[in-house]
């Protein structure tokens, strides 16, 4: 596999192939890729015939890449889902020797039809990395560059929407009836903290310093264990639950997920949950609060991210 890299105006190169290296330094671009390419057959030449596994199928290198790598990730639920869904097309099942870039191209183009390109886009990377992994970490034979070439469509950032005052009002009030009691004090924690439904339905008891007015966030989506000061609704929220169990919400992200689709859809009212950690940000940003201040309670690790909620709006 090639690497290149841009520095003072020179292309440096280094190939990597099954434990072999070398790298060299070029003026223009087409001299690294030639050289890069040229030495990647080279010590592909060099490798006996035999030693590297060949999977049959695209389906058997996600197959196992699915329940060796996906596991240990943060977001094993989504992406399980995600890998599921694209495995249920027949020609991942086809021998990989018959796989042509057309043919993922034309999925490519075909799915853009139904979903947007961000979902095609967060699919095709969990696609190429269950390749990276199965030829650099399993030393697999597998086509890494069928989907290395595909062109993926253009993400334009939209601006951050903001909920509607009388679809929260109606939506927290059918919220306090449901059938499952959690609904609302997740929400309204939501709004409060800008905490991720992941980190909401996470947190524990012991996570709890209301003596500090603190939630303790380990299990976040960035790695980044970070603090979040309480508010007073926050407060009284947990302190109006009972202890059933170790976590503070004893359900799961997808029961979280079907409920309050199904209450929205019931409403006709179009939020997101993820629109409710948006909206707390927002609020932040109206409250005059520092940069730094709001970021250590949003958890982004960069301002660009963070300034996409830098706006207002009349009424809260």
């Amino acid at each position: 596999m090639a690497t290149i890299r841009k520095r003072n105006n020179k292309y440096q190169v280094q190939v990597r192939i099954r434990g072999k290296r070398t790298s060299a330094t070029f003026h223009t671009l087409d001299l690294a890729r030639r050289w890069a390419r040229s030495k990647e057959v080279e010590f592909e030449k060099n490798i006996k015939v035999g030693m590297q596994y060949r999977p049959k199928t695209l389906l058997e290198i996600l197959d196992k890449y699915k329940e060796v790598i996906i596991p240990h990730k943060k977001s094993a639920s989504s992406e399980t889902y995600i890998i599921n869904s694209f495995m249920k097309n027949k020609w991942v099942a086809s021998p990989l020797n018959m796989l042509s870039t057309a043919q993922i191209a034309e999925y490519r183009d075909k799915r853009l039809l139904s979903v947007k390109p961000s979902t095609i886009t967060r699919e095709f990377g969990i696609i190429k990395h269950a390749l990276q992994v199965a030829k650099l970490e399993w030393d697999w034979d597998v086509p890494f560059d069928l989907f290395a070439g595909i062109r993926l469509p253009q993400i334009h950032q939209s601006a951050v929407r903001r909920i509607n005052d009388h679809d929260l009002k109606t939506l927290l009030e059918e919220a306090s009836k449901h059938s499952n009691i959690y609904l609302k004090p997740i929400i309204l924690i939501a709004l409060n903290t800008a905490m991720r439904r992941g980190e909401i339905l996470s947190i524990k008891w012991s996570d709890i310093d209301l003596k500090r007015n603190l939630i303790n966030i380990d299990n976040t989506k960035t790695g980044y264990a970070r603090s979040i000061k309480i508010n007073y609704n926050v407060r009284v929220i947990f302190e109006n639950l009972d202890i059933v169990d170790d976590k503070i919400f004893p359900i799961s992200i997808n029961s979280l997920r079907l409920c309050y689709q199904r209450l929205c859809n019931k409403l006709n009212i179009k939020i997101r949950f993820h629109d409710f950690r948006h909206e707390a940000i927002s609020r932040l940003f109206q409250q005059n609060l520092s940069i730094p201040h709001i970021a250590s309670i949003s958890g982004h690790r960069t301002v660009s991210q963070l300034f996409r909620y830098a706006h207002y709006k009349g009424s809260i």
